[in-house]
């Protein structure tokens, strides 16, 4: 192993310095180039009169990163905001198409757990109980169950990438950052829009959309989605059916809102999906590696087929409801959130990933949570924006049970409940101390305990007799923890805003229902300074949103794989640093551009006890060695995605193009660097003609370059293997408003 080291504290400083400078050489720049507003005028006042000056310049983003609506440019946290158009010119469909749409975020979903990274943050576990160092969100719910958070994006308004801890407002587990989505509220307006697509593989697609007025102070809404493709991206050698296939893909939401006067608001949601699939444990063997044993075949030609004796398969219902209601209270609004989800996951795959008959595993994992959340917020006019909220979870997480079965020797299946039980209090505060500069301080107090109970296994021998049924104790951990947050931005004019915070994440501890008797893992930390900058440029015809990082990360929770088990363990640390940058250019009336880079520098500078694969000559060896100095999973030194459309009008009615490419630098998949992602180009391409009428023609392709990406990569005792995102596909949509 080669190690690195470096001197981080010089790194740190040179990085703010450099940040620092940069940022006021940016202020200078644009005190010089732009005119200053009147006197008197606000700064948001001068921003809206300057985007009314120009017919083309470029609009607000309304944000809700601190829990209240605000233009994305007066928000001091780095946020990526990708709207409902930005999404169809990437070719962003499902939450697995975001790495098109945010550098810096990737993603892993190894046994179909969606597995978000952002900036070198997540986590890669797989299984009951597991949740995620980024948090996900739809309308203000957390999602706590990383399998049901694989899903495909119909009625979305937007989504906020929130990069860096959010320990205060968010807090739950969001050492990494935070992604939140928001569909679309209903309207007392009659309209909706409806879709159909049809694409290679035979893949057809439906998307239904409908709002309007019930009553007077009511409006309701109505989203329905279906795919179903007919044929697999590849295909299971051992057996001839297909690999990678969606077999169906249900989702239905609908939310009702009540206004029954100016003071009061009340929102109803419920969703239900059910998707069934190969994705799952789609996984081939790597060259190179792999059992001992004669008769091994590994796929060939297409790199999506397979040669597996048991044929994978993955289905997953989901469905939950929320009571969202709002009361204007004169100094401030009562906010209460009330949800309720529950789901199962049922997953079938080839154990030993071969078409030896070795190993086979059916998992079941029915998921419950409720959540409440409480919070008084200021008055919008308020000169102090403040808020103080509450927050409770109660989930449970079950392995109902796990079977791993191996022909001719034995059955075992493994049950036990995983759960949840958190409270937090917290609080945060803007004040301006002079006309332009803002001072932000929060505080967040979490408890927490998790429980490991009803722990039994059986193990039947095909060869009696047979060892008897066994439990273990309950067990019970808790955690307490406080984390906080505190910026500084100052607005040197109104087209330039600087931000400087120091923000306190915190992912709780838990245990690996797979392995109940290793010792639980405990907390880890993120501490993360940050200097960043907002501007909008040229009458707001070009806006540059950048920020630098450091980060010190302790106490990291890591995989690794042991004698085909997944362990879960605590014992590095790491220091990480980079740069962010997205930008939105409206160069013309018809022509935008808009994307974004990140650049990350890290590594573990503390990791003895770390798992090492060795490639030997009958398959690969495990050790135990240092990892110091090795790069962190998942994080790649480069990641950026650069996005333009054109539009321009016709006989007919508009015509729009185009054209999404987003290129990584690579990444390794485990801590010990062996096993890589390779760098990749992902292209995508789009042409689109509006009639008068609304009806509309849309035509497509994604992954233009037919570029692999591991959607899991991993190594365990005896095998390597991996799955794959989807391949090129290509169609056409036709649709229309109403």
């Amino acid at each position: 192993m080669v190690s690195t080291r470096l001197d981080l504290g010089v790194g740190r400083r040179r990085l703010l310095q450099g940040a620092a400078c940069s940022a006021f050489w940016l202020a200078a720049t644009v005190a010089t180039a732009q005119q200053s507003p009147a006197t008197g005028q606000s700064p948001q006042a001068a921003g809206n009169s300057s985007a009314a000056s120009s017919d083309y310049g470029l609009a607000e983003i309304i944000v809700t990163a601190q829990r209240r609506a605000e233009d994305l440019q007066d928000v001091p946290i780095a946020v990526t905001a990708v709207t409902a158009s930005m999404l169809e010119a990437r070719g962003t469909t499902n939450t697995t198409e975001l790495i098109a749409s945010v550098p810096g975020l990737t993603l892993s979903t190894s046994g179909g757990y969606f597995q978000p990274h952002i900036r070198g943050i997540g986590n890669s576990a797989v299984g009951a109980g597991f949740e995620s160092g980024v948090a996900v969100y739809v309308d203000g719910v957390y999602m706590a169950s990383p399998a049901t958070n694989l899903f495909s994006l119909s009625n979305i308004d937007r989504i906020e990438v929130l990069k860096g801890p959010q320990g205060t407002l968010f807090g739950r587990n969001t050492t990494g950052g935070l992604i939140q989505i928001i569909t679309e509220e209903p309207s007392e307006t009659f309209g909706g829009n409806a879709s159909v697509t049809a694409a290679n593989y035979k893949d057809y697609t439906g998307d239904f959309y409908v709002t309007g007025g019930l009553a007077p102070g009511v409006a309701a809404n109505f989203a329905a989605h279906y795919e179903n493709q007919g044929e697999g991206w590849g295909r299971n050698e051992y057996n001839g059916e297909d690999a990678y296939r969606m077999y169906n893909d249900v989702m239905l939401r609908a939310s009702l809102l009540i206004e029954p006067s100016d003071s009061t608001k009340i929102r109803i949601i419920g969703d239900y999906s059910n998707t069934n699939s190969n994705f799952n444990g789609s996984q081939a063997i790597l060259p190179g590696t792999g059992f001992p044993f004669p008769g091994l075949i590994r796929p060939t030609g297409n790199p999506w087929n397979i040669n597996v004796d048991t044929q994978p398969f993955g289905t997953v219902w989901n469905t939950g409801a929320s009571l969202h209601v709002t009361q204007d209270l004169g100094f401030a609004s009562l906010i209460d959130i009330t949800a309720y989800r529950e789901s199962e996951y049922r997953l079938a795959f080839d154990g030993d990933l071969s078409n030896l008959p070795l190993v086979s595993i059916n998992v079941t994992q029915p998921d419950r949570q409720f959540t409440e959340e409480l919070q008084l917020a200021s008055d919008p006019t308020s000169r102090i924006k403040w808020l103080v909220g509450a927050f409770y979870i109660n989930a449970s997480s079950y392995y109902d049970p796990v079977t791993a079965i191996i022909p001719g020797a034995l059955t075992q299946l493994t049950s036990d409940q995983m759960g949840t039980q958190s409270i937090a209090g917290y609080g945060q505060a803007t004040a301006p101390l002079y006309d332009a500069t803002n001072l932000t301080l929060g505080l967040r107090y979490t408890h927490e305990r998790k429980n490991l109970t009803d722990i039994s296994e059986d193990v039947v021998m095909a060869t009696p007799p047979s060892p008897p049924p066994f439990g273990l104790p309950n067990q019970s951990q808790t955690y307490e923890k406080p984390t906080w947050r505190a910026s500084l931005d100052h607005r040197f004019t109104p087209e330039l805003m600087v931000y400087a915070s120091y923000n306190r994440g915190f992912k709780s501890g838990g245990f690996n229902g797979q392995v109940p008797t290793e010792n639980p893992f405990l907390p880890e930390s993120l501490d993360a300074y940050e200097i960043g900058a907002k501007s909008d440029l040229f009458d707001r015809h070009l806006r540059i949103d950048a920020s630098t990082f450091f980060y010190n990360y302790t106490n990291i929770q890591v995989t690794r794989f042991v004698d085909s088990q997944q362990q879960y363990y605590n014992g590095a640390a790491a220091r990480i640093y980079g740069l962010d940058l997205d930008f939105d250019a409206r160069l013309t009336s018809q022509f935008s551009l808009s994307g974004g880079f990140t650049w990350i520098h890290d590594r573990f500078t503390s990791f003895p006890n770390a798992v090492i694969s060795l490639q030997v000559p009958t398959g690969l060896d495990i050790i135990t060695g240092s990892a110091t100095g090795n790069k962190l999973p998942l994080t790649p030194d480069f990641s950026g995605t650069v996005t333009a459309m054109y539009k321009v009008p016709t006989a007919l009615g508009e015509a729009s193009f185009d054209a999404s490419y987003t290129y990584n630098s690579g990444y390794f998949t485990q801590s010990d660097n062996i096993l890589r992602q390779p760098s990749y180009n992902l292209v995508s391409l789009g042409g689109r003609l509006t009639l008068q009428s609304g009806l509309y023609v849309r035509v497509w392709m994604r992954n233009a370059l037919n570029t692999q990406i591991y959607s899991a990569n991993q190594a365990g005792t005896f095998d390597s293997g991996y799955s794959l995102e989807a391949p090129r596909t290509y169609g056409v949509t036709v649709g229309g408003k109403f």
